[in-house]
């Protein structure tokens, strides 16, 4: 699994670099206008804003876990999750192939309560249910947004000549399918239920109802 996590790695950024169609940012004004989030394309607007949310989402399943559990990883996760935030897959795809090794299978009786655990201030705000909360709210607020007043059309449009936008869908894109591995290799930490893993596939919505569904004590 290290290996296909590392060559889909080295993959996306050939294809980044080399292949991907329109405009580069540098000439992009798509590019620019989302940066100053001065877009009128909803859809455009809110694909930007689930890249920002993501990374959020994946700093709740990496850094909530208690500091002895994060000890036993071969490598810590938080400077991958921080660069996340301004790389989206590009930063996580090498840290889930440099752990690619499962952890051990846990049950909930294997666990430390919430109470029993070390965590130090990153790791209970990332824990804290009104976290993912709020992560929800931001997902279907601009999902709501996207489709009542977007236009599928014009977004496609935009992935079609602007580079950036092309980049960014297939790094949407991605980051959903890791966030099946994500969740799966999470269970194997909280001795959650496998089946959760298919969570994933539902963009965004999916991965943070496991954590709000997480049983804390």
């Amino acid at each position: 699994m290290g290996y296909l996590l590392g060559l889909l790695w080295i993959a996306f950024i050939a294809y980044s670099l080399f292949m991907a169609p329109g405009q580069s940012p540098g000439s992009d004004p798509i590019f620019k206008e989302l940066l100053t989030l001065r877009s009128d394309e909803p859809w455009l607007l809110t694909v930007f804003s689930w890249l920002g949310i993501f990374p959020a989402v994946y700093a709740c399943l990496l850094l909530r876990k208690s500091v002895e559990a994060r000890e036993n990883e071969r490598t810590p996760a938080w400077p991958f999750v921080l660069f996340s935030f301004g790389l989206g897959a590009f930063a996580l795809l090498p840290y889930y192939a440099w752990n690619s090794n499962l952890p051990k299978r846990h049950t909930y009786n294997d666990v430390p309560s919430a109470k029993q655990q070390s965590k130090p201030s990153i790791s209970r705000v990332t824990a804290h249910k009104l976290t993912h909360s709020v992560l929800l709210v931001l997902t279907l607020g601009t999902a709501y947004y996207a489709i009542t007043k977007g236009n599928t059309e014009r977004f496609v449009e935009a992935f079609n000549q602007s580079s950036f936008v092309h980049i960014m869908t297939i790094d949407f894109v991605v980051l959903t399918l890791l966030s099946t591995l994500a969740i799966f290799r999470d269970t194997r930490h909280t001795g959650r239920t496998a089946y959760w893993t298919w969570a994933g596939l539902v963009p965004l919505v999916g991965p943070i109802m496991y954590l709000l569904t997480e049983r804390r004590e």
